[in-house]
């Protein structure tokens, strides 16, 4: 096996923002290994805990209709949840509101909220309400996982199968459309929802969780940098994008997995099952009107390598993924 190991320059640099700081004994994951941070609360349950602003969006413009930043504020946090597997107790909310946001902007705004806990049965628990001199919003989400059984982004072997809970594509499409091009907002629609009961039956299963709230590169890379196994797509990246994505990126001229690149994505789970698990998993999201599609295995070298003309290729991934923040956070630059 290869002994060189990528990281992505976000990790490394949070890595050395948290170096001083104590971590709870008996935590179930290290740094970067879950996308909820899970503490065992005695022998049969396990507290997830995750928190997620989404101040940049707002702040660039990528997220501007209202009703869509509360849902967002929700939903980037359940998919969080979903990708540990775990049953949601409840939200804590936090709203930084200007003085002059408006009646109407403010009543959508909430409403964006609430039909978001509605639709995935979650509940605000409380939170946090002040004047700011710019909208900022967040939320903690907490959940519980009440047998033995956890999953994070570590733990996929060699041999594993590589699946995706959707296509891919949706959120790299809604940001090109936002930044790059005069579409209406409601051309690209864009409101994902958690999946939070495909992650239950994935941690009954599975090796190995993600979600792709950064894109489908971005979640490949950190399976890989954390792992330090490789992934071996067996169909061409066009095949996982999803086809009103794919329409778009012909109509922009951009190559279809150019959407695929992050650093905004679609709230799926990429995630592995072990090779003598698959049959019985598949049956089982069947079973609920789910149809994940397995894309992949895991291979042995921590590289990325995908089917093009019927031979195998190698991407550098990594240097994909890094692009946005190398870039100085600009879309310009990153494009």
């Amino acid at each position: 096996m290869s002994t060189h190991k990528r990281q992505l320059s976000e990790n490394q640099a949070l890595r050395e923002l948290v170096a001083g700081f104590p971590r709870k004994p008996g935590q179930l994951n290290a740094l970067l290994e879950g996308d909820a941070e899970l503490v065992r609360i005695d022998t049969q349950t396990v507290l997830a805990i995750t928190t997620d602003t989404i101040v940049e969006e707002i702040e660039s413009g990528l997220y501007a209709d209202p009703f869509l930043i509360g849902w967002m504020t929700i939903t980037s946090n359940l998919s969080d949840l979903a990708a540990v597997g775990a049953d949601p107790l409840g939200i804590l909310l936090i709203q930084h509101l200007p003085l002059n946001l408006g009646s109407s902007f403010l009543q959508r705004l909430q409403e964006g909220i609430s039909k978001a806990c509605r639709n995935s049965h979650v509940y605000v628990l409380g939170g946090d309400t002040n004047q700011s001199s710019s909208l900022q919003m967040g939320a903690a989400a907490i959940g519980l996982i009440q047998d033995e059984k956890i999953i994070l982004r570590k733990g996929y072997k060699p041999g594993d199968r590589l699946f995706i809970s959707g296509l891919m594509g949706k959120g790299g499409a809604f940001a090109f459309a936002r930044f790059f091009t005069e579409q209406a907002p409601h051309s690209i629609p864009f409101c994902p929802e958690p999946r939070l009961e495909e992650g239950k039956l994935i941690r009954r299963y599975g090796s190995s969780c993600i979600d792709t709230s950064d894109g489908f590169f971005p979640a490949i890379c950190n399976l890989i940098e954390i792992n330090n196994h490789g992934i071996e797509l067996h169909q061409n990246l066009d095949l996982i994008v999803d086809k009103r994505s794919m329409v778009f990126a012909k109509t922009v001229n951009i190559p279809p997995w150019f959407l695929l690149a992050g650093p905004h994505g679609e709230f799926e789970l990429v995630f592995t099952i072990p090779d003598k698990e698959t049959e019985q998993f598949v049956q089982a999201a069947n079973a609920m009107n789910w149809y994940p599609q397995c894309i992949g295995r895991i291979i042995e070298d921590p590289v990325f390598k995908y089917c093009k003309e019927q031979k195998l290729k190698q991407l550098d991934v990594f240097r994909i993924a890094d692009l946005y923040l190398t870039g100085g956070g600009n879309p310009e630059a990153y494009l």
